[in-house]
């Protein structure tokens, strides 16, 4: 879940936005906002995403300042420049823009002062102001080495450090796939040379033609791909989002069950089951597979939620509630998270917690009105009609609330008689 939405070419969304960033996904919740910047806009969805961006940036730099320290007490000064040019190519705040170039400037300070030439030999290599690196030597340049890193953050750790080590005609495949240039990649991936053409490569290239809608040739790379390399897990997933999109559960089916047999993560392979049986429409399956998963270990966010959503219109309240509860917490303050307090708020429970969670939300993300909504539908939920209606009066004429959203908040406030 979630990488193959993006090689499938669907729209990013604000929610996907805000997902990331909530799950300190920062590297992609850039990407994603950069794409959404080329979308027509309203004034607050461009100035939310811009703050998303931002934010998300900022903690990228943050890390990126920190390997430049590392790389500095090292003695490794060439690599820690490197750093300081990526955490200033990211940073968004100017206030950490400023700290970031004084940390840097206090080595050239001190270099000057003991008659050290400050410039390491590596220099020539980094991206200038103007946000354009020249290539020394064929070397990749900075520019292209940042957009890797960005992508790669995504992909499983294990598997970075290969990816990283390919070739240029390799890498510059990978960059035309992921820019959305699809005519210019599928030329790129042919003439990398046979030799480098192993799971990786048969996984980037089944996953662009899957994009394209070439259904049949991406099955048969991805197929090459998982056979090479079944813990292969992001492969898989795509593999299986392949044969539902060509309607083949069936086939789905036998690829989990071969699979799990070749030792694939138990709690994946129940995962996607569950995934699977729910959309063949078995919800008996569906339920039996996710316990499975939970049982095993199984936590990504996404199916977390889902769970919860079955169990939840299974009647399983408790179990809906107990799977919630395991994940993070909302703030400092030990708040609970927004999809329990949105669960309790549907079940008239807690609604003293619930609430809030939601003004921490209001306060926390201004600029979404799902938790103004929220907060006003557990005020009526406790008999606080006054307070309840005037929040539900400003929050349903607010242009950036979900179409899906502003119907509920319509509906409730007809039944209210206002």
């Amino acid at each position: 879940m979630g990488l193959f939405d993006r090689f499938f070419g669907r729209r990013p969304t604000m929610e996907g936005l805000r997902k990331a960033v909530a799950d300190k996904r920062f590297a992609e919740a850039r990407l994603l906002a950069d794409e959404l910047r080329q979308q027509p806009l309203s004034a607050p969805e461009a100035a939310e995403i811009e703050g998303l961006r931002t934010g998300a940036g900022d903690e990228l730099a943050r890390l990126n300042l920190s390997e430049a320290l590392g790389f500095r007490s090292c003695g490794r000064e060439d690599r820690a420049q490197e750093h300081f040019q990526l955490a200033l190519d990211q940073v968004g705040s100017p206030g950490l823009r400023q700290e970031i170039e004084a940390v840097r400037n206090r080595q050239d300070e001190a270099a000057e002062t003991e008659g050290i030439e400050a410039a390491p030999a590596s220099a020539c290599r980094l991206a200038p102001a103007a946000g354009r690196a020249e290539a020394q030597d064929g070397e990749p340049t900075a520019d292209e080495e940042q957009r890797m890193e960005l992508i790669l953050a995504s992909y499983p750790a294990e598997l970075r450090a290969r990816y990283l080590e390919k070739s240029d005609e390799f890498r510059r495949a990978f960059l035309a796939s992921h820019a959305g240039n699809d005519d210019l990649a599928r030329e790129l991936w042919m003439q990398v040379a046979e030799a480098e053409r192993d799971e990786l490569y048969r996984f980037e290239l089944g996953s662009l033609l899957a994009r394209c809608k070439q259904l049949s040739p991406a099955r048969q790379y991805l197929e090459a791909a998982v056979e090479d390399n079944p813990r292969m897990a992001h492969a898989v997933e795509t593999l299986l989002a392949v044969l539902k999109e060509q309607g083949d559960f069936d086939g789905a089916q036998e690829w989990l069950q071969r699979l799990a047999e070749k030792g694939l993560d138990p709690g994946f392979c129940h995962a996607q089951q569950a995934l699977l049986a729910a959309q063949r429409q078995d919800p008996g399956a569906a339920v039996a597979n996710l316990h499975s998963a939970l049982a095993a270990g199984y936590a990504e966010p996404a199916f977390i939620l889902f769970s919860a959503t079955l169990l939840e219109q299974n009647g399983e309240l408790d179990e809906a509630e107990k799977v919630l509860q395991s994940m993070p917490r909302a703030g400092c303050g030990g708040g609970v998270n927004l999809p329990l307090a949105e669960f309790w708020l549907r079940q008239k429970r807690e609604l003293g917690k619930a609430l809030d969670a939601f003004n921490l939300a209001c306060r926390q993300d201004p600029q979404n009105p799902r938790w103004q909504l929220r907060a006003a539908q557990t005020y009526l939920a406790r008999g606080w009609r006054k307070e309840g209606l005037k929040l539900l009066q400003r929050v349903v004429v607010d242009p950036r609330l979900e179409p899906e959203l502003q119907e509920d908040a319509q509906r409730l406030l007809a039944e209210s008689g206002s």
